[in-house]
């Protein structure tokens, strides 16, 4: 299902990832994704470590990764063109979602991303989003349809969102859970909190 997230990693005080989904975005989705990687793959040192190989590419270096898949200079691509690209380049493919995760933890090489993070910004659109903390050893989760404005206190609050073509008025995605890494629920559990919500 087309329900859009963001999956951010943050560690030494800054995002390493910012990953946009187009897919399954709900916390049954992406949400026990993240979930699972947490409390069943992740190493913690690999994982960190790997890390440090990561980091966002310039417009002009991602532009490179589609064209050498065959894309040109008109903003659209074809099947072929895309299927390519989500072959040679699955950290910055739309339908990866918390497996970059994964693909982070195994890397050999280094890998160069995409920066989402201004999709936070819009809540509309970003129905929901999942920050692993590391140096706060917490994993968060926010959700979208935001139309109250943020406390400063909110990680997304520096985020300012607000296209000339729109009336309606929506914030960044808003906090609803904190997990300790540490002593993280079961999914059952973690899905239990979101109930209210989806009800």
């Amino acid at each position: 299902m087309g329900t859009r997230s963001l999956i951010c990693v943050f560690k030494d005080g800054k995002y390493k990832v910012a990953q946009y989904s187009q897919w399954d975005g709900y916390p049954e989705g992406q949400g026990i994704g993240v979930l699972k990687f947490l409390t069943k793959e992740m190493d913690r040192n690999l994982f960190e470590t790997k890390l440090n190989m990561v980091r966002f590419g310039t417009e002009e270096e991602l532009n490179k990764q589609w064209k050498e898949c065959g894309a040109d200079d008109s903003g659209w691509v074809n099947m072929e063109v895309s299927n390519r690209h989500k072959k040679l380049y699955p950290e910055n493919d739309r339908d990866t979602g918390s497996d970059i995760l994964s693909i982070i933890q195994n890397t050999n090489k280094p890998l160069v991303l995409e920066n989402s993070l201004e999709f936070a910004a819009d809540s509309l659109f970003c129905e929901w989003a999942y920050v692993i903390d590391l140096d706060k050893n917490t994993f968060e989760v926010y959700e979208g349809f935001n139309q109250e404005p943020l406390d400063d206190n909110e990680r997304f609050s520096f985020l300012d969102y607000n296209p000339p073509h729109r009336t309606d008025k929506y914030y960044p995605v808003r906090l609803v859970a904190i997990f300790d890494i540490n002593n993280l629920p079961t999914e059952e559990e973690f899905l239990n909190t979101f109930k209210s919500d989806e009800d």
